[in-house]
């Protein structure tokens, strides 16, 4: 069976992944982020209806009152949640909210500016730890040269969606961060896999070009790879048309962090580490 040369293409996977950074830069620039109540502080109210009203009348009425940083959502219970920015006025939404039928306040709860900078504080943390920790697992387990160009490739693919999530303007919570962490984590796992493959491959293989090795390996975990990634990818596509505002709003990070995560594992990581081995360490370019 045929070998597709993956190294060879990797300059262009590395113009393609810089031009992803690119955009997803310039975007935090010009449009930052657009960070939920978890993170700004505001106030969330749960409203019951008798008769069940459409959640699409209540946001509507919410938009036309001039409420625009609100979010509207129906609960399992059959309650709608309504989650204004600090700044947004409660009183004008619960008028709205009494105007559209018959209104029950199950409950109403404020975030204040104190704990939104904390929690601001631990996702930032929880996300330094976690790269971190994962910097360390690799340095252990394989090299430290493996270990930086893991890291680049996950910080790469935790960018690119928040960089998208930038660019969409889609809201982030704290379940959000955590999809952030968890498509962390399933990227960096795929990348240990390629990692093994090419670490056994070189030392049943200890006169083969480097290169050669990584080609190799790749190529055997691809089927592996690609099964994978596609059967994870189905079923995030699947919840983030039909899941609903807010599950959709947290598929979207695995929509776009397994493809991304697919991309630097397969070319990303192992080609970042062809090259600093092969140009810093002079260990892996033979001439063919």
């Amino acid at each position: 069976m045929r070998q597709i040369d993956f190294m060879s293409l990797r300059f262009y996977a590395y113009v393609f992944s810089a031009l992803l950074v690119l955009l997803s830069f310039l975007s935090l620039y010009w449009k930052g982020l657009n960070l939920g109540l978890d993170f700004t502080g505001g106030t969330v109210i749960e409203v019951r209806y008798s008769p069940k009203i459409d959640i699409g009348k209540v946001r509507e009425a919410i938009q036309k009152a001039g409420l625009s940083s609100v979010q509207v959502q129906d609960t399992a219970s059959g309650t709608v949640l309504v989650k204004l920015k600090l700044g947004e006025s409660r009183e004008v939404a619960l008028q709205v909210l009494k105007k559209l039928g018959n209104a029950e306040i199950v409950s109403m709860q404020t975030i204040g500016g104190v704990i939104s900078d904390e929690l601001r504080k631990k996702a930032i943390w929880s996300l330094l730890v976690a790269i971190g920790g994962i910097m360390l697992y690799l340095g252990y387990r394989f090299e430290p040269v493996w270990a930086f160009s893991g890291v680049v490739a996950l910080a790469h693919d935790v960018l690119v969606v928040v960089g998208a999530y930038s660019l969409t303007q889609r809201e982030i919570s704290l379940d959000v961060v955590a999809s952030f962490l968890i498509v962390a984590g399933y990227s960096m796992s795929d990348t240990v896999v390629v990692f093994d493959r090419i670490r056994e491959s070189l030392r049943v293989r200890k006169a083969t070009d480097l290169k050669q090795v990584i080609n190799l390996s790749i190529n055997q975990t691809l089927s592996r790879t690609l099964m994978t990634s596609l059967t994870v990818l189905v079923v995030a596509i699947a919840l983030f048309l039909l899941g609903g505002p807010a599950l959709s709003n947290i598929m979207f990070a695995f929509v776009i962090g397994i493809a991304v995560g697919t991309l630097s594992s397969i070319f990303v990581a192992s080609a970042l580490m062809l090259d600093i081995k092969s140009k810093l360490f002079k260990v892996g370019l033979q001439k063919t």
